[in-house]
């Protein structure tokens, strides 16, 4: 049985028609192609920027809000969400254009025509499921990152706090590592020291007590930890020959 697919939607609009409209067109697009939208309404920039977790798979966003501009709505959701896609809606195509500063997959015209709502948004499903990548949201204070897991080296446990290595830089937040471990195994996230929790898919050799990443960062493999950690390896390896 073909698995349902399933997407994140937030649609933010200050006019209850317009998201009435736009949410009217995603359920029918929904009924037709047999996909489950979870659709959040929003009507100011505010409030969802409020409540803004990198939940979202995409951001219905229409830019003229009466509150707050919606290109600068996108700036906020694009320092802690890279690659959440946005879709602008708007009144006027002269501010379309605009959208390009925040990297936005799409926009359409005021009032949403279905026909072309439509044929707009199966595009950007269809990026959508070409580029899907697991992806872990972390709480840094009050704020929350999204963070792909193919970005991460590795973990590594400093006092009540984790630092996370990514091709990007480094963070931390709070948290234990055995918390992060229970998450991440079936993602191949294997444990080789009690300080850290190395992403298999970023080792590009180990030798003797020493794991090398592909970016030739080197970590240890403690004594204790040897064998299970180079079982595990073998099962990881066992289990991604289909993926190579």
């Amino acid at each position: 049985m073909e698995e349902i697919k399933t997407f994140n939607i937030a649609a933010v609009d200050d006019s209850n028609e317009d998201l009435n409209d736009c949410v009217e067109a995603l359920e029918k697009i929904s009924k037709a192609h047999n996909i489950v939208f979870n659709i959040s309404k929003f009507s100011s920039g505010n409030t969802f920027l409020d409540s803004f977790k990198s939940q979202y798979d995409i951001i219905i966003l229409d830019i003229n809000l009466q509150l707050s501009n919606g290109i600068d709505i996108a700036h906020k959701i694009r320092d802690f969400d890279k690659d959440v896609l946005i879709f602008f809606v708007t009144n006027l195509a002269k501010y379309a254009t605009e959208g390009y500063q925040v990297n936005a997959i799409d926009f359409i015209l005021k009032p949403i025509n279905y026909e072309s709502f439509k044929l707009r948004f199966e595009r950007a499903i269809a990026s959508l499921l070409s580029k899907k990548r697991e992806s872990i949201t972390i709480q840094i204070n009050e704020t929350f990152k999204k963070i792909h897991l193919d970005e991460i080296l590795y973990l590594e446990v400093y006092g009540h706090n984790i630092i996370f290595y990514l091709d990007s830089g480094n963070f931390e937040a709070y948290g234990s590592l055995k918390k992060y471990e229970e998450k991440l195994r079936k993602f191949g996230f294997l444990r080789c020291h009690n300080n850290y929790l190395v992403n298999a898919k970023r080792i590009d050799n180990i030798e003797k007590h020493t794991i090398v990443l592909d970016n030739g960062k080197e970590l240890e493999i403690s004594h204790p930890r040897k064998k299970s950690f180079m079982n595990d390896f073998k099962k990881y390896i066992v289990s991604s020959e289909g993926n190579i």
